[in-house]
């Protein structure tokens, strides 16, 4: 649906808004032929894009492993359009993807291939070029496996890439005590930090490597110093797993390698203060991180991407040497000073009530920032439930999030905060109770995020990409500064670098496609169509004009469509990977 623009037209006309005098064109980024949804992640300042797909069309498919690792021919087989087709790797669109389906399905079982709904493209909106993280080209395929979830976050003029990597897939074969073989597949460490110089993969390394240890990299700042976070530590749980793997006796009929990915299997997954996170879920963390100390880490890394030195920021508070609570201090943005920002666990627990929900308890965090080795908190505790910091610029101005309570309910609240001058602002958004999260800042003081735009619904609310100016504390709906005729709507704004281009992400209908790229076609020969997220970038148009758009009565402003599960559904899914950040150097 088109909203209108009026009200952003006399805005314009009857303020000081330079910084949105223009409106913006939409570009899609050039990756819907690459996969069924793409999700916005970075700008730089070069207009350099990192987006991360998903549902990726045409992964190649290891036959052998098929039959002989998996239980689907047994099960699917006469369901396929040609079983001996199939086993032969001849496969009709249909059986493609009900095969693909199966494998990412069956991702977590201990032998068959392994495919990753994820992965990350850098593209300048002409070419794109594939951010393969940890994954490795192999002879089998004459490609990348497929088999690394890797998730871009950050990029320098498109030369530095840094983000965050599963580990590569491996296959072992294990003869077991009755004699019968398995072919083990597995991935070989857990969750690492990377930085892509020239084309060329490095791990950022963590300060305690235990079994390969954990780090995530989620910024980069033009004097190549990388934020991110990483294990510095693990209590003895975790190092007597590893000693029993490594006893012939202890740890079973089955290979040390095997054993070991046990331990580290799982995720680390810290929401936005929208979302619930509790430190002691295996929901939100694997057993092995939450027997661990996670710290934010800032790797000083020379122009071939080698590491010259390393920091880690302490704990906001020191626990109880009986304290068994997994703690982290987390960065997740840095600027040219050096200064980062993000959060910390404070070991408390706090109890609110989200939309629709009853009453609960979950894991007190606070905004932090990082700066000569200190771990300082921001902003005041008694005045939010939970804060977190998602950005920083060049002028020493904070961005992100606080949750605080609206009629009893909580939601999150935008906050913008200058680390020199302490002023502070907390703008509402279009409603008193509209939820609000902030993705990014550039250098001109304007934050770029998502935002509810109606209060239909306690918990289905549909949401808009928003810029916000601190200089003239102006709140506009990036959906008003597009053409009359755009037909993206834009849900979210993610990144914004100095020149005010913005990277979003945006609701589409397409339709929908077989693995293989293919239309789907019914049985009536027509298409179906379905929502999807797309990336877009949006670019400043030099003197134009805002357009007061013709709005049918039965689609008035700001009175929108319940929306699709779908998309909400694939958002839900990227969650973990959804921390954003972007600060314009």
């Amino acid at each position: 649906m088109k909203r209108t623009q009026l009200a952003a037209a006399v805005l314009l006309a009857t303020s000081s808004v330079s910084a949105f005098a223009a409106t913006y064109s939409v570009t899609p980024l050039p990756l819907q032929e690459t996969a069924r949804n793409n999700f916005g992640r970075s700008i730089d300042e070069a207009g350099k894009m990192l987006s991360v797909v998903q549902l990726e069309y045409n992964p190649p498919v290891d036959v052998e492993q098929l039959e002989n690792d998996t239980v689907f021919f047994d099960e699917f087989g006469e369901d396929l359009d040609s079983e001996e087709d199939a086993k032969q790797g001849i496969f009709s669109d249909s059986d493609y993807s009900t095969i693909v389906n199966f494998l990412i399905e069956t991702s977590g079982a201990s032998q068959g291939q392994k495919l990753a709904q994820y992965r990350t493209y850098l593209t300048d909106t002409q070419d794109i070029s594939l951010v393969p993280g940890l994954d490795q080209i192999t002879d089998k395929f004459n490609d990348y496996t497929r088999s690394v979830v890797s998730v871009g976050r950050d990029s320098l003029n498109g030369d530095f890439i840094v983000g965050d990597s599963t580990g590569l897939v491996v296959l072992e074969p294990y003869e077991n005590e009755d004699g019968d073989t398995f072919n083990f597949t597995y991935a070989e460490s857990a969750e690492q930090a990377f930085i892509q110089v020239s084309g060329q993969t490095k791990i950022l390394p963590p300060v305690d490597d235990t079994i390969g240890g954990f780090g995530s990299a989620r910024a980069i700042n033009t004097n190549l110093e990388v934020a991110g976070f990483s294990t510095v530590s693990f209590n003895e749980t975790v190092h007597e797993a590893v000693e029993a793997c490594g006893d012939d006796e202890e740890r079973g009929d089955l290979p040390e390698g095997r054993c070991l990915q046990s331990i580290y299997a799982g995720s680390f997954s810290v929401p936005r203060i929208s979302s619930v996170f509790l430190n002691t879920s295996s929901s939100f963390l694997s057993a092995y991180l939450r027997f661990s100390e996670i710290n934010a880490t800032i790797w000083q890394v020379d122009v071939n991407g080698d590491v010259v030195s390393q920091e880690t920021y302490p704990l906001l508070v020191e626990p109880e040497e009986d304290d068994t609570q997994h703690f982290y201090t987390l960065a997740y943005d840095i600027n040219d000073q050096g200064i980062a920002v993000g959060e910390a666990l404070t070991g408390e627990y706090v109890r609110f009530t989200r939309p629709n929900s009853s009453g609960q308890t979950e894991s007190e965090r606070v905004a932090t920032v990082f700066r000569d080795g200190e771990t300082i908190e921001l902003l005041p505790r008694d005045e939010n439930i939970l804060s977190q910091a998602v950005g920083i610029n060049d002028n020493n101005w904070v961005t992100g999030a606080v949750l605080r309570t609206s009629s009893d309910i909580a939601r999150s609240r935008l906050f913008v905060y200058n680390l020199d001058t302490q002023e502070q602002q907390y703008p509402s958004g279009f409603f008193t109770s509209a939820g609000v999260t902030a993705n990014a800042i550039n250098n001109n003081n304007i934050v770029v995020g998502s935002t509810d735009v109606s209060a239909t619904s306690d918990t289905l609310r549909e949401t808009a990409a928003f810029m916000y100016n601190i200089d003239t504390e102006e709140f506009t709906n990036l959906n008003d500064l597009v053409s009359c005729e755009n037909t993206y709507e834009l849900i979210e704004a993610v990144d914004i670098n100095d020149n005010n281009e913005i990277i979003a992400n945006a609701r589409i209908k397409t339709t929908s496609k077989y693995v293989s790229g293919v239309d789907i076609i019914t049985s009536t020969g027509e298409t179906l169509e379905v929502d999807s997220v797309v990336a877009v970038k949006l670019s400043p148009i030099a003197n134009g004009s805002v357009e007061e758009c013709e709005v049918p009565d039965d689609e008035k402003p700001y009175e929108r469509k319940a929306a699709s599960s779908t998309w909400f559904g694939l958002l839900g899914l990227f969650t973990a990977l959804m921390l954003r950040r972007r600060i314009r150097k």
